[in-house]
C-alpha cells in the first residue's frame, strides 16, 4: 500500500500588513523578513516564487522535482503543496506574494525568469529603509519583472508506486548507478515487465528515460557548483564528456556550459 503523508499548512501571514510581498533570502534580512518554507510538504496562502541565489536550488511539488539554476525561478500558486531542499549546497530564496496583489492569470506551477534586475531590486528592498508608498511602488515593479520564458528546466516526475519508489530513490541518490532494469528486477524480486509498466504509468517515461531525467537533474546541480564537465559526466554515469554532452543537449536543448555560474540572465 502506498505511504500517505499529510502536508502542513504554513503560517497564514507571510506578507506584512499593507505590503504586496515579502522575501526570504539566506544572505539578507529586511523589513518583513519571514522564513515560511520547510523541508516537509506544506502549503501557503500566498503565491510563492523560488530561485537560487547562486549555484542551484531544489523544490519538490507533489509529483515533480524541480532543479533551478541562477536566472530561473519556480512559480508555486497559493495552496500548492511543496517542500524545499535545505542542504548546505543549495541556496533557495523565496518571494511570498499576496494573492490580491497578483493581477495576471495565476496558472500552474512553472518556471519563470528571475533576472538580474529583479534580483538586484529585491536586494535593494532588503537593505534600504524607505517610505511605505515608495516601497509599494518598488514592489509593483518586482511583480512586473516576473516573466515566463525561462531557459529549459529539468523536472523529474516522482513515482509513488511502492514497486518502483525505492528504485527511484536509490537512482536519485546515486545517478551513476548503471544497474539495468533486469538488475533491478532481480534485486527487488519482481519482473522487469512490472517495473517497466510501473515507470510508464507513474511518470509517463520509460525506465531509461526516467533515469536520464534524474541524471540530468543532478548534473544541473553539479554544474551549478562550478564542477568541470568531465567530473559531472562521471558523477552521473557517463564514461566520456562527449556522451554526457550529447545526452544533455538532447534533453535540455542546450550544452552543459550554459548552466555554469555566470551565465544567468
Amino acid at each position: 500500500m502506498a505511504a500517505t503523508h499529510h502536508p502542513t499548512a504554513a503560517a497564514a501571514a507571510l506578507v506584512p500588513a499593507g505590503l504586496l510581498l515579502s522575501t526570504h533570502s539566506p544572505a539578507h534580512r529586511h523589513v518583513g523578513h519571514l522564513d515560511g518554507c520547510v523541508e516537509e510538504p506544506h502549503s501557503h496562502g500566498e503565491h510563492t516564487l523560488f530561485w537560487p541565489e547562486r549555484g542551484f536550488s531544489e523544490v519538490r511539488t507533489r509529483d515533480q522535482l524541480w532543479n533551478l539554476t541562477v536566472g530561473q525561478g519556480l512559480w508555486v500558486p497559493a495552496g500548492t503543496e511543496h517542500s524545499v531542499d535545505r542542504r548546505s549546497s543549495t541556496t533557495p530564496a523565496a518571494m511570498y506574494i499576496r494573492p490580491t496583489a497578483w493581477r495576471r492569470a495565476v496558472g500552474p506551477v512553472r518556471t519563470v525568469v528571475v533576472n538580474t534586475a529583479l534580483r538586484e531590486l529585491l536586494a535593494h528592498l532588503d537593505w534600504t529603509p524607505m517610505p511605505r508608498a515608495q516601497r509599494l511602488r518598488a514592489q509593483e515593479v518586482c511583480l512586473e519583472l516576473i516573466t515566463d520564458g525561462s531557459r529549459p528546466t529539468i523536472t523529474v516526475p516522482l513515482p509513488h508506486d511502492q514497486r518502483i519508489a525505492e528504485i527511484a530513490r536509490q537512482i536519485m541518490a546515486d545517478p551513476a548507478d548503471n544497474h539495468s532494469i533486469d538488475d533491478w528486477a532481480y534485486r527487488t524480486s519482481q519482473s522487469s515487465r512490472t517495473i517497466a509498466r510501473a515507470f510508464r504509468a507513474e511518470t509517463g517515461l520509460t525506465f531509461t528515460q526516467w533515469r536520464t531525467h534524474a541524471r540530468m537533474a543532478r548534473a544541473v546541480e553539479l554544474l551549478g557548483e562550478d564542477l568541470p564537465v568531465g567530473v559531472v559526466a562521471r558523477r552521473v554515469g557517463y564514461t566520456t564528456s562527449s556522451a554526457f554532452t550529447a545526452a544533455f543537449r538532447r534533453l535540455l536543448k542546450q550544452p552543459p556550459s550554459e548552466f555554469v555560474p555566470g551565465r544567468a540572465p
